[in-house]
């Protein structure tokens, strides 16, 4: 019998399994995580955990989808219509969404995460950056000299490289410095890309570091 995804129930059970999941996350290595531990923690039976999911790595993939999402949402009301500070709003949320969850992107980016976290967030960052480069650089997909599979992927290794190396160093920078260097190291290649060779932006001044 199929679930029905938006009953109230099985939307509150779903985020109960999540936050009983994350909590264990910042207590021990996600190897070391037992179905039986998910459930104890959040207090319900292996059945239910077993009706909204196959596996705990279908249980991270799903915490992974949930903070996308939420990501996804706030950038969605990102209202200028120039492109390039669109593209610098955008990013400028991204680094924020991490810094507020600092603790849980540094475990799950790091080597008591899994690398399925990463695969998952640089997939769904990849699908967002296909969609959005055409539409806002109004180039046609299919004659940009590289396939735009390729393109996407590229861009958001980069930026999922970029933001684990920022938390890795304990943000070094400010997020609003971190968005003006990825915009400008996106730029730097993607304006030859799409024809506009001529087009020039200089690199962000780095910001002085509080004493």
């Amino acid at each position: 019998m199929s679930i029905n995804q938006n009953d109230l129930r099985v939307i509150k059970t779903k985020r109960n399994l999540r936050e009983a999941f994350i909590r264990l996350l910042l207590q021990k290595r996600y190897d070391a995580i037992s179905i039986q531990d998910i459930v104890t923690e959040a207090q319900t039976a292996r059945v239910t955990f077993y009706r909204h999911y196959k596996d705990k790595e279908q249980l991270l993939v799903d915490c992974v989808n949930v903070n996308f999402k939420e990501l996804v949402e706030r950038m969605s009301q990102i209202t200028t219509e120039d492109v390039f500070n669109h593209r610098y709003q955008a990013l400028l949320l991204f680094y924020k969404h991490i810094q507020e969850k600092e603790t849980l992107y540094k475990i799950l980016f790091s080597s008591w995460g899994t690398r399925v976290v990463i695969e998952q967030f640089r997939k769904l960052f990849a699908e967002m950056s296909k969609e959005n480069i055409a539409e806002q650089f109004h180039v046609d997909k299919w004659r940009v000299p590289i396939p735009m599979d390729i393109v996407a992927y590229h861009f958001a290794s980069a930026q999922i490289g970029t933001a684990i190396w920022w938390l890795e160093n304990n943000q070094p920078y400010p997020p609003e410095y971190m968005a003006k260097v990825s915009l400008w190291l996106t730029l730097a290649g993607g304006l030859r890309l799409f024809g506009e060779d001529e087009f020039y932006i200089p690199p962000p001044s780095i910001p002085e570091k509080p004493e």
